[in-house]
C-alpha cells in the first residue's frame, strides 16, 4: 500500500466508527485547520520583548546621570568663622571694650 491508499483506509475506518457530522461542518473545520491562526497577543509580546533590551542601557545611563548630578545638588559646606567681634560699653565710666577672637586663638595655650 502506498501512503495515499493508507490514508484513505484510515479515514474510512475512522468515519465508520464516528458519529454523523452535520452537513458543511466538516468542510468548515478542515478549512479552519488549513488556515494559519494569527494570535492577537503575539504582536504585543514581540514588541515587549524588543523593549527590554533597550531599557537596560537606559537604566545605566539614568544611574550614571544621577551619580553625576547628586553631588552638584548638595549644599556647599558652611564657611568657617573668620573672627568673632564682641563689643560693650561702660557708659558711666566712658569706656568702650572690643574683643576680637581669631580662629587661631586657643584659650588653653600657654606662651
Amino acid at each position: 500500500m502506498n501512503d495515499r491508499q493508507l490514508d484513505d483506509r484510515i479515514s474510512d475506518l475512522v468515519r465508520r466508527v464516528a458519529l454523523d457530522v452535520p452537513d458543511g461542518l466538516e468542510e468548515k473545520a478542515l478549512e479552519a485547520g488549513r488556515t494559519p491562526v494569527m494570535r492577537a497577543d503575539t504582536h504585543t509580546q514581540r514588541r515587549a520583548n524588543r523593549i527590554w533590551p533597550a531599557l537596560i542601557p537606559a537604566a545605566v545611563l539614568a544611574g550614571a546621570a544621577a551619580l553625576l548630578v547628586l553631588p552638584a545638588l548638595r549644599r556647599p559646606p558652611a564657611a568657617p568663622i573668620t573672627e568673632i567681634r564682641t563689643e560693650f560699653e561702660l557708659a558711666d565710666k566712658n569706656i568702650k571694650v572690643i574683643f576680637f577672637q581669631k580662629p587661631d586663638f586657643n584659650l588653653f595655650k600657654e606662651n
